[in-house]
This record gives C-alpha cells, sequence and structure tokens, in this order.
C-alpha cells in the first residue's frame, strides 16, 4: 500500500491545512472512513456517492430535497446520489467511453430521471494566445487538452431557462467556463458547488461576482473517499432578491 494512504501522512495533511483546532477535530472525525475507502471494490460510483471531500459530502447530503433539479459538469457517483435524491438530473460529459459506462449504469439500476449531454471538445482554431483562467477561453487545464475548445460542452446548460436548477456542480472540464455560463441557471436560494478549488484559478474571476450575490457556505480542506490528498471544495448559496 502506498505510503500515502497511511495514517501518518493523514496526521500530516491535518496539521498542514487545519485552519483551527475546530478545524482540526472535523478532520479527524473522517479519519475511518478515509481509510475504509481504499479497500478493495470501493470508488465513487459503487457506494453511488459525489467524489467530493466529506465536509462536502455532508452539506450535500443535509441540504438536497427530493424537488431539486441538478445540473453536473462530470459525471460519476455524483450523477447515482443526485438520481437517487433529486427530482431531475442533468450530466454533460466529454469523454464517449465514460458516457457510455455511465449511461449503461444508469438504465440498470432503472432510474428515470436522468438526462446525459456527451459533448466532445473541439480543436481550437483560432490564432490568440488562451489561459485556462479566463472563463472566454473555455481552456481545460491539463496540458493533454491545451489544444482542445471546451466551449459546446460549457454551453450545454444554455438548453435549459434562466433560473432553472437548485443546484449546479462544476467538476468537469474548463471550470471557469462553466461556472460562467452556469450561474444565470441557478434560482435563487441555489448552491453552486466548485470542486477542487484549491486551484486558485477556479474562482479568481469571480470574486466580486460570488461576493455580492452569493453567501459562502464552506471552503475548506477535508480528506477525500479513495484519494489520498486532501481538497477543498467551494459552496456558494444564490441570495434571494
Amino acid at each position: 500500500m502506498s505510503w500515502k494512504k497511511t495514517l501518518p501522512y493523514f496526521a500530516w495533511q491535518s496539521i498542514r491545512y487545519a485552519q483551527s483546532w475546530k478545524h482540526f477535530f472535523q478532520i479527524w472525525s473522517y479519519q475511518k472512513r478515509w481509510s475504509e475507502s481504499f479497500r478493495a471494490g470501493k470508488n465513487s460510483v459503487s457506494d453511488e456517492l459525489p467524489w467530493l471531500n466529506f465536509y462536502a459530502l455532508e452539506f450535500l447530503k443535509n441540504n438536497i430535497r427530493p424537488e431539486f433539479k441538478v445540473f453536473e459538469y462530470g459525471g460519476g457517483g455524483s450523477t447515482l446520489f443526485f438520481c437517487k435524491n433529486a427530482a431531475e438530473v442533468i450530466t454533460v460529459e466529454d469523454n464517449e467511453e465514460w458516457f457510455n459506462i455511465l449511461t449503461q449504469t444508469i438504465e440498470t439500476k432503472g432510474y428515470k430521471n436522468w438526462k446525459g449531454y456527451l459533448v466532445k471538445p473541439e480543436l481550437y482554431k483560432g490564432g490568440k494566445s488562451r489561459s485556462p483562467e479566463n472563463p472566454e477561453d473555455f481552456m481545460s487545464g491539463a496540458k493533454e487538452l491545451k489544444h482542445l475548445s471546451f466551449e459546446k460542452y460549457a454551453h450545454t446548460i444554455d438548453e435549459f431557462p434562466d433560473a432553472y436548477f437548485d443546484l449546479i456542480l462544476v467538476d468537469g472540464r474548463a471550470r471557469p467556463s462553466c461556472i460562467q455560463l452556469a450561474l444565470p441557471h441557478l434560482k435563487a436560494g441555489g448552491f453552486l458547488i466548485v470542486d477542487n478549488t484549491e486551484r486558485p484559478y477556479y474562482l479568481a474571476y469571480f470574486h466580486d461576482a460570488l461576493a455580492v450575490g452569493f453567501d459562502l457556505q464552506m471552503e475548506k480542506y477535508f480528506p477525500v473517499a479513495y484519494t489520498p490528498d486532501f481538497s477543498k471544495a467551494s459552496v456558494f448559496r444564490k441570495i434571494k432578491i
């Protein structure tokens, strides 16, 4: 077993990321679940859970409602979780092989409240320099994908009216672009969840908009199931005006 899956590595991360004693003890409350998640056969899909840190997952379990309409950039265990707990689930995915596996899994389980969109990236044909930090560039931060455009992928949410969704999860490609396009489609009182915000550029462009129109519900490092490294997820609630 990798040393990263051991108690000493968990302890080191706890000391590194804890912002207070309260946060430290919150982190340690998940140690057993973190260790057990590495057992053979366990993963996000088999457990039908979003691949978010434990604290964000608890927040989601406590706040999702059966009448919710959910949109997610990037599917997986989260899709199955939402199908069990929400009225309508929309997923956009860029990887055809994974999309087919996900579709077959949902059909096998008999969920009828899901609609999936396979939207592959296209070759970027423009001449200007691009940055994954710029929402207007529709670019993934992955080096092997830097020549591709995720514009159509990000715009999939425009198939739906403004203020349509109760919850939007951004956990796929070109996340700044997806956040920018998602915001108008979120209802007042709805939740925006952005995973892996330990990468500051995901939210850098939106600090002012989020400060004015949203309440930050959580944003700290916590352990994550099935992976050794802690991560940060940011959860925002759209203010009712």
